[in-house]
């Protein structure tokens, strides 16, 4: 079994784990047996969720020990020693447990105070605020160290794991590009020209922001569903955390459903760095190295693409950057929903198989 095909299964094992772990906690509505409290002390609601990530931590730790640590030291990707992983993961768990369970008791007080529709504000609020501050975000669950880049604005994060990709950060008008930093050492000149063409592009074509919109319309109206489910709703602690595990289904079906939105995209900024003068040689070998510093995977079967990876497989890309049919698309809509639902305590946002087990990726999601 190849790198990316077992990285696949962990995900897809981790991500059935808690679809079942949230089937049984609504159907056999455990909520209300764990969580009994109607009212009481702030300090003893915050617990409460404090006791739900750690739950939901203590039933990941199994896939995060094998996506990050014993995979690729099977696959001669990245060993590091176990107690430096094992570290960074306390690192990471520690700022994405202190996010959820502070943003999960500021939903549920309003809720309960003012209503649903005043929580459905504070969760578009707290995503708004997710995006304003992912840069940061990354850097401290990923201990992931800030360097000047010789392109500026664009940022240089440096980091271990090879496949950290950086991305686009910040909200629409005060973007940031973040390259990683192996990449800046790595590749070529017209290699680095065409990334920063390529990420400069969804910018200017909108597809990031079409991506930003998609993915806080999926999260916030799964929450508001959700919140309407027998059993479920934001005025108690139990119908709220029920509202949680229902996300976590809804979620699920996200992660069928939004690479539709984003692969589109993947081709479309391809394409428009060629037209803004990229040298397309450059281009392809970014391709193909990048693909080669993450799974290193470039032919998928057509299923296998559809269902499980909002990135086409490199052969696809280069295929369709050769037809130059029109695309479009909402950039990295799939990605950015699973990092925004940590708004809403979202199970999935680091059990699927590209970030299991690397706070790294936690934040800033693998990107194309």
């Amino acid at each position: 079994m190849t790198y990316a095909r077992a990285r696949l299964w962990t995900g897809v094992s981790a991500v059935g784990t808690f679809v079942l772990f949230s089937l049984i906690m609504y159907l056999w509505q455990l909520p209300a047996t764990l969580f009994p409290f109607d009212g009481g002390p702030l300090w003893a609601e915050w617990a409460a969720l404090v006791t739900l990530f750690g739950l939901y931590t203590l039933i990941n730790l199994p896939f995060d020990f094998l996506g990050g640590y014993w995979l690729p030291c099977r696959y001669h990707r990245l060993c590091l020693m176990f107690p430096v992983f094992w570290m960074k993961w306390i690192r990471g768990v520690l700022v994405q447990g202190a996010v959820m369970t502070a943003s999960s008791l500021l939903l549920f007080e309003t809720g309960r105070r003012a209503g649903l529709w005043a929580a459905l504000g504070v969760l578009v609020a707290l995503q708004i605020l997710l995006i304003a501050f992912q840069l940061p975000l990354a850097k401290l669950a990923g201990g992931l160290a800030a360097r000047p880049a010789p392109q500026p604005p664009a940022v240089r994060l440096d980091g271990f794991d090879s496949g950290f990709s950086g991305g686009v950060s910040g909200l629409p008008g005060l973007e940031t590009i973040v390259l990683p930093g192996h990449w800046i050492d790595s590749f070529t000149p017209d290699q680095l020209r065409a990334v920063l063409l390529r990420r400069s592009s969804v910018l200017a074509s909108g597809a990031r922001l079409r991506g930003l919109a998609a993915a806080m319309l999926w999260n916030t109206a799964g929450f508001a569903l959700s919140a309407h489910l027998p059993g479920a709703g934001v005025e108690r602690l139990w119908e709220f955390v029920t509202t949680l595990v229902a996300f976590t289904l809804w979620s699920f079906l996200g992660l069928l459903l939004l690479p539709s939105l984003s692969r589109p995209a993947v081709i479309a900024a391809d394409r428009q760095a060629l037209n803004r003068g990229a040298n397309a040689a450059a281009l392809r070998d970014a391709i193909l190295e990048i693909d080669h510093w993450q799974e290193d995977e470039p032919q998928r079967g057509r299923w296998i693409e559809r269902v499980f990876h909002p990135i086409p497989a490199v052969e696809n890309r280069l295929r369709a950057l050769e037809s130059g049919a029109p695309a479009t698309g909402a950039w990295h809509a799939a990605r950015m929903a699973l990092f925004l639902s940590w708004a809403n305590f979202g199970m999935l946002s680091r059990a699927v198989h590209c970030n299991a087990g690397r706070p790294e990726l936690w934040v800033l999601f693998p990107s194309d």
